[in-house]
């Protein structure tokens, strides 16, 4: 990809997403499947993570990415404000439900993939864990103070981790035998898109030719912990499903 600076980016009107480069940040892959599926095209801003923060903080109040700017609106720096942000630039595709019992379903576990203390969060804290907690590098240093690491919180991630991919594996059950592939209703939602990007990438990881990650990334989400076992086929069936109907790999960072 061909990145501008934060500078850059400031000085830039247009869609920009601020993603950190050559790794596939879990929350980052799920808003570009989101553009993707919206055609939305949008600028990407490079953020080093192990760089200085100070231009990111001035710009954005945070240091974190995935961030989405859009001319000279306001920030956006959440998971929930930048899907919103791109129902309303691009309607068409809808992928939040106008129906309020859909689409309170659909943020319910939505916000259980992505929000804080869901899975995309719990699996950060187990891979560091599992790859020898804050004390083996200054990045899971990092990322544990991030997170809130501790030794409780791992084991807690694992039983929401189950609990989580226990209901998906029913949910999912449940609407193939309505007819239908997604988690809600008959069509695509964001819910289906977060849903494959982020176990495709942080649960039994696609092959390097789908999704390139370093090495010390794939091992981290390449355990084979018994909470994992809760995922039954159909979630993975319906990864393989979203990707070859609507998303691209490999997967470009």
């Amino acid at each position: 990809m061909d990145y501008l600076s934060i500078e850059e980016a400031r000085r830039t009107d247009g869609l920009r997403l601020v993603l950190v480069p050559g790794t596939p940040g879990a929350w980052a892959e799920c808003v570009k499947g989101i553009y993707h599926v919206k055609g939305l095209s949008y600028k990407p801003v490079a953020h080093l993570v192990d760089g200085p923060h100070d231009e990111l903080r001035e710009w954005t109040g945070q240091t974190s990415a995935p961030v989405a700017a859009y001319n000279d609106e306001r920030i956006r720096i959440t998971w929930e404000n930048m899907l919103w942000q791109a129902e309303q630039l691009a309607p068409e595709p809808k992928l939040i439900p106008e129906n309020a019992k859909d689409r309170v379903a659909m943020f319910g576990l939505l916000r259980e993939f992505a929000g804080e203390c869901g899975f995309a969060w719990d699996r950060r804290l187990q891979t560091i864990a599992r790859s020898g907690g804050p004390e083996a590098a200054p990045v899971l240093a990092y990322l544990a103070r991030k997170y809130g690491y501790s030794e409780v919180e791992v084991e807690a991630s694992y039983i929401r981790v189950s609990q989580l991919l226990e209901l998906c594996s029913d949910t999912l059950e449940e609407q193939k035998a309505k007819g239908s592939p997604y988690y809600i209703g008959d069509s695509l939602t964001a819910l289906d898109i977060y849903s494959a990007v982020l176990i495709a990438i942080m649960m039994k990881p696609l092959p390097p030719e789908k999704i390139p990650m370093p090495d010390a990334m794939r091992y981290g989400f390449s355990d084979n912990h018994p909470s994992l076992d809760s995922a039954r086929n159909i979630v993975f069936e319906h990864r393989d499903y979203i990707f070859e109907k609507y998303l691209e790999l490999p997967m470009d960072f």
